[in-house]
């Protein structure tokens, strides 16, 4: 009831005397902390060697998602796996002379000795499986394009021929003009190779080799793309020293001193290597998305050490005493770290339980990486400040006088909020309207082409690729029939046609190819007749599938075709990779499939378009549902500390602000959401609660020595306030740091991670305070001042 003092609940006073002993104990050794600190620190730093950096699209891909079921049965069927593309472009414009014919042999054959290659569906012009169908006499001529060596202009001018005798490897294999050539291979992950960098390296260094300056070869598909993330990840670990850099040089500025600037670095250093040491201790790879958390915690955990630091000097002015100031230092503030830190650790742990290993490497490197700073921050940093000498009086003098220009800021503040806190409750609730009509403009698209510039390597080959060829990104349709020999009854045929034409009328689809276009061409080829159509007969059908298989192995049509003839794999090359656009025709497709084929068919969807909307399906949804699981905690965690719903719901508010402008920017700017951009809202709500709980605590503190509610919140901003105008500002330019890269990911995660930080603090030295002022909560006020004037004095 009003005008009574609590006393505190019977844990509560468990948990204070334990933590004043624990502190007791510290200070009572603080060599032996500080040792066994560093040891152990020596110890994690040890294991970043075991560190790699690997993108594996498989650990990824929601596996019970019908998209990725079909992408094994694609692989395990028809060997459609890491797909790279290498596209020759002669610069006298000519693929068919005898020179650049033997190049491709040769390059043909190298490619082919590669550990991993699947044969079966490995095409060039020099490769046995590229053939030509012909007739002459009533006799049906199936054989290479390219046989022996064409030594001549007239046996280059016969390969040519053969290869456009038919439709089907035009834009496939070779360009409309003859002026472009590819090499399409498959390779499966080895030992040799066992990621898509020593893929590329391999195939990039033997086209090199054979490259004498006559020729421009550009290289695409998802080997392509996923090798150039990998090496882009590996240069990120660059712009760590820039980001401890900058941080530091906002350090310093907050403290004026070595000592300030230095021990949040070494707190913060400290818990990047204990995290990255258990990463590399339990083997878990680096990956473009986690490459960027060491910043996170480098941030995160010298915010919390600025936090305690600045006690530490507001008490050691206050008392004199050094050792003193420690203690009181970290009893005030010590609750109020592991609850913060408790809530982002608990925050990011949660996104262990995603099925996606990349989401899960995340979470549970942030989360350690939180726990290690909060454990360095509870006894290796008190211990090492305890041993250290005393401030003198010009530090005190010069920490006292940092940021006056800010103080001034944060009083202005103070007085507006006080005098009109409704006024600035309805400012933020416009801002939020705004950002929320702004978000409705947002969309869910991934395309991972975006991620680079359009001067990088890999769009430019795209580019090329794509203007060449019929398209270097595919949507296949896996085609089951309901037994063995389905797929020669004429109606499946003529189905599967109607599917193809229905694809290739898209304008993003470069060309469709299945067995069924074989069937076209030995149908034509073996009647005379240009014109002709489809086989109408059964039994037609299955002989001319046999008769192509006596022309060369048997396995000539692995890739289109099991050996049953029950499932084929029907191919669309497009020269799109966008997921929104994918699902759109897969929706279309499905739609116009209905009815068109016999009882007991089945069309599955796979192809790297398929396989990358689902990654995004799984991952935009699980990260929207991360973020309410991420403020239930943050809700529940400070209810119960504070014995009352109200606290989380005002320390929600911010975060609520912040998400609401992250999404509110990237619809105006029309940045998606994607697989790279949804985790950061939620890293946002993880991060951003560290203020406003911050703030909550310590105006309770002054709430309860001050005469008036509006006092509080002067001594509060100036005091805590100025501590996390700090702390947001490093992690601000700490993340903006990774604009340097040139990786739209890392732009994107760059500036929007500095704007949720900005729009988080901003809210909750504000709005948080307005509402506060508002509502009353019992929880704050509800005490008899005297009671706590007496507690202040005993501190």
């Amino acid at each position: 009831m009003p005008g009574v003092a609590r006393g505190g609940s019977a844990p509560r006073r468990w948990f204070t005397a334990a933590f004043r002993a624990y502190i007791d104990w510290l200070l009572a050794h603080q060599l032996l902390v500080v040792t066994a600190g560093i040891a152990l620190t020596v110890f994690w730093a040890c294991q970043l060697p075991a560190l790699r950096v690997e993108i594996d699209p498989d650990a990824n891909l929601p596996q019970d998602h019908p998209y990725i079921r079909a992408l094994h049965v694609l692989e395990t069927t028809f060997g459609e796996k890491n797909l790279a593309v290498v596209g020759l472009f002669p610069h006298d414009g000519e693929v068919f002379t005898p020179t650049f014919l033997a190049k491709i042999q040769r390059l043909t054959r190298r490619i082919r000795e590669l550990p991993g290659l699947v044969p079966s569906s490995y095409l060039s012009v020099a490769s046995p499986l590229v053939k030509s169908i012909e007739g002459r006499d009533e006799t049906l001529i199936v054989r290479p394009v390219l046989e022996g060596n064409p030594a001549t202009q007239s046996a280059a001018a016969e390969v040519r021929r053969r290869v456009f005798a038919n439709s089907f490897w035009t834009g496939n294999i070779v360009s409309a003009d003859g002026s472009a050539t590819a090499i399409v291979a498959n390779f499966r992950l080895t030992r040799e190779m066992p990621g898509y960098p020593e893929i590329y390296e391999r195939i990039h260094t033997i086209v090199e080799e054979e490259n004498d300056g006559t020729f421009t070869a550009y290289y695409g598909g998802p080997v392509a793309v996923l090798a150039a993330m990998a090496h882009v990840t590996e240069r990120t670990i660059l712009l760590f020293p820039v980001a401890v850099l900058i941080i530091g040089l906002i350090h310093y500025e907050a403290f004026r001193t070595l000592q300030g600037m230095i021990l949040p670095l070494v707190t913060a250093l400290f818990a990047v290597a204990w995290s990255l040491g258990v990463m590399g201790f339990l083997r878990i790879p680096l990956d473009p998305f986690n490459t960027t958390t060491p910043i996170l915690i480098l941030a995160v955990a010298a915010g919390h050490a600025v936090q305690l630091l600045k006690r530490y000097y507001e008490e050691y002015d206050r008392t004199g005493d050094h050792v003193a100031a420690v203690r009181i230092a970290l009893r005030r503030l010590g609750p109020v770290m592991i609850a913060a830190g408790s809530i982002a650790a608990l925050s990011f742990l949660s996104l262990t339980l995603f099925a996606t290993s990349t989401i899960r490497n995340f979470g549970l490197l942030t989360g350690f990486g939180i726990i290690s700073a909060l454990v360095i921050e509870l006894s290796l940093i008190p211990a090492l400040r305890a041993l250290l000498p005393a401030p003198k009086p010009r530090d005190l003098a010069k920490e006292a006088h940092s940021g006056r220009a800010l103080e001034h800021a944060l009083a202005v503040i103070a007085r507006v909020v006080a005098a009109r806190p409704r006024t600035v409750v309805a400012s933020a609730v416009i801002v939020l309207l705004a950002a929320l009509g702004a978000a409705t403009r947002l969309h869910v698209n991934t395309s991972l082409k975006r991620q680079f510039s359009m001067t990088h390597p890999v769009r430019v080959a795209d580019q090329a690729l794509n203007s060449a060829f019929a398209g270097t990104n595919t949507l296949i349709f896996i085609v089951e029939g309901p037994q063995d020999g389905a797929l020669d009854d004429p109606a499946a045929i003529r189905a599967i046609a109607d599917l193809q034409a229905f694809v290739a009328r898209d304008p993003s689809v470069g060309k469709t190819i299945s067995y069924v276009d074989l069937l076209r061409e030995m149908h034509r080829a073996f009647t005379g007749t240009p014109d002709a159509d489809l086989p109408t007969e059964r039994a037609v059908a299955s002989q001319y599938l046999f008769l192509y298989s006596l022309s060369g192995n048997p396995e000539d049509l692995d890739s289109q075709i099991d050996q049953a003839h029950r499932t084929a794999a029907v191919r669309a090359f497009m020269r799109e990779d966008s997921t929104e656009y994918a699902e759109r025709l897969i929706a279309a497709i499905r739609e116009h499939i209905q009815g068109r084929f016999p009882p007991g068919f089945h069309v599955l969807f796979s192809g790297n378009n398929a396989s990358n909307a689902a990654l995004t399906e799984v991952m935009v949804r699980g990260k929207l549902l991360n973020i309410i699981q991420i403020a239930l905690i943050i809700v529940l965690i400070t209810s119960v500390m504070l014995r009352s719903p109200m606290p989380g719901l005002l320390v929600a508010t911010p975060l609520a602000m912040a998400v609401a402008v992250n999404f509110g920017a990237m619809g105006a700017f029309h940045i998606p959401l994607d697989i790279v951009t949804s985790p950061i809202a939620a890293m946002a709500v993880g991060i951003g609660a560290d203020y406003a709980i911050y703030f909550l605590f310590r105006f309770r503190e002054e709430l309860a020595i001050s005469a008036t509610p509006e006092l509080a919140l002067a001594s509060a901003l100036r005091t805590s306030g100025k501590a996390i105008a700090y702390v947001s500002s490093a992690i601000t330019f700490g993340y903006l740091v990774l604009c340097l890269s040139g990786f739209v990911y890392h732009v994107e995660l760059g500036t929007m991670v500095a704007l949720a930080m900005l729009v988080s603090s901003i809210s909750s030295l504000t709005v948080l305070p307005a509402l506060i002022l508002i509502t009353r909560p019992a929880f704050l006020f509800d005490v008899r001042p005297a009671t706590y004037v007496k507690a202040a004095a005993a501190r």
